[in-house]
């Protein structure tokens, strides 16, 4: 079996996950201690959160490196980086509040709904989609925002680099919203108030670049 092993990209000195061998040759599901590599994990419920325990090393990690045919992952070809495809949406209601929620799942910080693209999948169907799972809201229009590369966006799937489609939508709701068991806690703020949070590097990024004037 072939291993991985983190690495440092200097690339905007940012501590990036580097594959530095060939991943699993099968078309399965795979996860690896951030640590010693071991397949051993265990995903638990550790103070409120979804976390790994190895019982490689006897210790418990935020995130595994983790390959899965259920999403869209690369590995660079010139720099080894792990790469992944990710959706989101920032959902403003009629008073131009977007939602909010803060994660159980690492990042542990407040993110607007978002998640991995499938192989396959058309991006705006899968913002949909993810939408739809973590908050119960269904979306009927979205508008597309941006198409990027982020770096440094870490996942709890081992990956520091996403390819993000990004959409805008607005929702008559504005009620309090149930979030799945990914999060806790939503709530609808203005973006000035947003930025106060402790947010996920593209939320913040985005916010910035894309809705404050």
């Amino acid at each position: 079996m072939a291993f991985l092993a983190p690495g440092i990209n200097q690339r905007h000195n940012i501590r990036i996950m580097i594959i530095d061998f060939s991943p699993p040759p099968d078309d399965l599901e795979h996860s690896y201690c951030i640590n010693c590599k071991s397949e051993s994990l265990t995903e638990i419920m550790h103070r409120e959160k979804s976390q790994y325990y190895c019982a490689g090393c006897r210790s418990i990690y935020p995130r595994a490196i983790h390959f899965s045919p259920r999403i869209c992952w690369w590995i660079n070809p010139v720099t080894n980086e792990f790469w992944h495809e990710s959706v989101g949406v920032f959902i403003f209601n009629r008073r131009s509040e977007i939602l909010l929620f803060e994660r159980t799942v690492f990042p542990f910080v407040w993110t607007i709904p978002a998640g991995h693209l499938e192989p396959g999948e058309i991006p705006r169907n899968a913002a949909v989609r993810e939408v739809a799972e973590e908050t119960g809201i269904l979306l009927s229009q979205t508008e597309l925002v941006t198409e990027e590369d982020v770096v440094g966006d870490s996942c709890k799937w081992g990956a520091d680099c996403h390819r993000w489609h990004l959409f805008r939508a607005i929702t008559d709701i504005s009620d309090p919203i149930q979030v799945n068991a990914e999060g806790k806690s939503p709530l609808w703020l203005p973006l000035e108030r947003a930025l106060s949070r402790e947010l996920t590097v593209p939320a913040r990024y985005f916010i910035q670049r894309y809705f404050i004037k």
